[in-house]
């Protein structure tokens, strides 16, 4: 790793206090939006997942999302609760469960995206699309750094 000047520390110090503020934001946005169908934290990560990948173990949930099994699981007894996701046991490993989406958690699912592109298009009013694929290109490059 190089010797950082001052500036390039200060720059690194404030590009991680934005990358948490959006975070932040994006949490209490989607939490605000979402309270009415009792959905909180990572919650609608969880569920649009088990749209994309119907049938996910616990342990898929969070190798895929990055979030602690103990979340996991407290997240999925609080989904199975709520009606919006089952388990099921998984025939060829019986102490795992596969999850589905029950027909409530189906119809969050609308909502949910209709949520998170609005929080999209606030977030970036006024960037070009050229603006965001360049963001998104530097995230990639952070994120493949922390391998």
């Amino acid at each position: 790793m190089s010797k950082r000047t001052k500036q390039q520390i200060e720059d690194m110090r404030a590009l991680g206090a934005g990358i948490g503020r959006l975070e932040r934001h994006r949490r209490r946005y989607m939490n605000e939006h979402l309270a009415p169908y009792g959905l909180i934290g990572h919650q609608y990560f969880f569920l649009i997942t088990l749209w994309h990948e119907p049938g996910l173990s616990q342990e898929n949930l969070v190798e895929i999302l990055n979030i602690d099994k103990t979340r996991i699981a407290r997240s999925a007894l609080q989904l199975e609760e709520q009606g919006y996701i089952i388990r099921e046991r998984n025939p060829k490993n019986r102490r795992k469960y596969r999850l589905y989406l029950t027909p409530e958690g189906e119809a969050l699912i609308p909502k949910i995206r209709k949520t998170v592109s609005e929080w999209g298009y606030e977030v970036t009013e006024g960037l070009s699309n050229e603006d965001i694929h360049t963001i998104l290109n530097y995230l990639d490059v952070m994120k493949n750094n922390l391998k």
